[in-house]
């Protein structure tokens, strides 16, 4: 963490070019090892980083539910107990995810994989796409997500990703 006073400036006119280190509390240009023993030095509150979520938001996530998987207690795929609910549909498309049921039970393990193999992720996105279009159109599906993730899977698997 750094003090909450210290900054990085740059000074961009014709005599010079450089880059230096302010202290907005001394309101003076300083060295940056004088700022790691200076009095003044107070820490950034995390508090304003951290995005809070509405009561709306809140809810939702609480009543969870999943088109295609009826136990939400277990992995889908090894059986693990120890489970995190996982949006398909990340991003801008979390909140339709959840309100769509497009939500999987995943063990810490293939979370990850999810996160980090696109054609896992894939996968799945077109599994639940196949199983919202049994109920819905498939141009209805569309116009909500976006994306066609059955083509997108076939595309990716036949070049061999």
């Amino acid at each position: 963490m750094t003090c909450k006073y210290y900054k990085i400036r740059k000074k961009n006119n014709k005599k010079e070019k450089r880059i230096y280190y302010y202290c907005s509390y001394q309101r003076k240009e300083i060295n940056y090892i004088i700022c790691k023993g200076c009095p003044y030095k107070e820490y950034k509150s995390n508090n304003n980083q951290i995005k809070k979520r509405t009561y709306k938001l809140t809810k939702a996530e609480k009543n969870r539910f999943s088109i295609l998987y009826n136990q939400l207690d277990k992995c889908c795929i090894c059986g693990n107990p120890s489970v995190e609910l996982n949006e398909v549909y990340e991003g801008a498309y979390r909140q339709l995810s959840i309100e769509y049921g497009m939500v999987i039970p995943l063990c810490n393990l293939h979370h990850k994989q999810f996160h980090n193999n696109r054609l896992f992720a894939l996968y799945y996105k077109a599994l639940f796409q196949k199983e919202f279009e049994k109920t819905n159109s498939h141009e209805e599906f569309i116009k909500i997500f976006k994306k066609n993730y059955i083509y997108l899977y076939e595309k990716e698997r036949m070049r061999g990703g």
